[in-house]
């Protein structure tokens, strides 16, 4: 079922590519954390440029997958472990960055906004890809198809940036995927480009009032309180 809703993600991948643009940009010598990390695809690359880049986990799985990766690239810098996001047992400021890619919507968040404030250094900063929830079509979507989702899934709504506030310095968060959705049938093309262009521009022209709640997805950057 993943698989076949993969050809969607195409309409937000200028999205996602500035989420790794981002990530890579805040990792250069720097100490990071990815936030559930799977089989850390994006964490080699971090790792390349950062200081050091330590990789958590719920699946055992997961990590060794990780931790093979990291040896198949010849890094040295690489700690991946299996972790709790909820509860993790580092030491407070222990990061620069911690990212992660559509992980916090599986989590109870104000476990997690805590958490990750916690090992964060004084300035350091958190960046996440993450779905939101208010569009009652793909709400309506999600609600037909379940068995493409686990049962902790919960896209974030205006209140979750509230509790998120409570840790952080929210900045400008990014928006992505409306119109741009008109793009997937001709993904992949010359033509299929041109209109996620188009329609990308028009998506920003929208998402400056508030129907950017509307979103499929939000880009968040940022940096922590105290």
């Amino acid at each position: 079922m993943r698989d076949a809703q993969g050809k969607y993600y195409a309409s937000i991948k200028h999205g996602s590519k500035n989420f790794d643009d981002k990530v890579l940009g805040a990792s250069r010598n720097a100490d990071v954390l990815e936030y559930g990390c799977g089989s850390a695809i994006q964490g080699i690359r971090v790792a390349r440029q950062a200081r050091s880049l330590t990789g958590i986990d719920i699946s055992d799985v997961a990590i060794q997958d990780a931790q093979k990766a990291a040896e198949e690239a010849g890094l040295v810098n690489t700690d991946y472990q299996v972790m709790n996001a909820e509860d993790m047992t580092f030491d407070s400021a222990s990061f620069d960055v911690v990212f992660g890619r559509g992980i916090i919507h599986h989590l109870d968040l104000e476990l997690a906004f805590r958490n990750i404030a916690r090992v964060l250094r004084p300035g350091g900063v958190a960046i996440f890809w993450e779905p939101l929830g208010h569009n009652p079509i793909l709400n309506r979507y999600r609600d037909m198809t379940p068995q493409a989702r686990t049962p902790d899934e919960h896209p974030l709504l205006r209140q979750d940036f509230k509790l998120a506030g409570r840790y952080f310095d929210l900045g400008k968060l990014q928006f992505y995927g409306l119109t741009t959705i008109l793009s997937v049938p001709m993904r992949d093309t010359a033509v299929g480009e041109a209109v996620l262009s188009a329609t990308a521009i028009i998506d920003q022209m929208i998402f400056k009032t508030p129907a950017r709640w509307m979103a499929w997805h939000v880009l968040m950057d940022m940096k922590k309180l105290y």
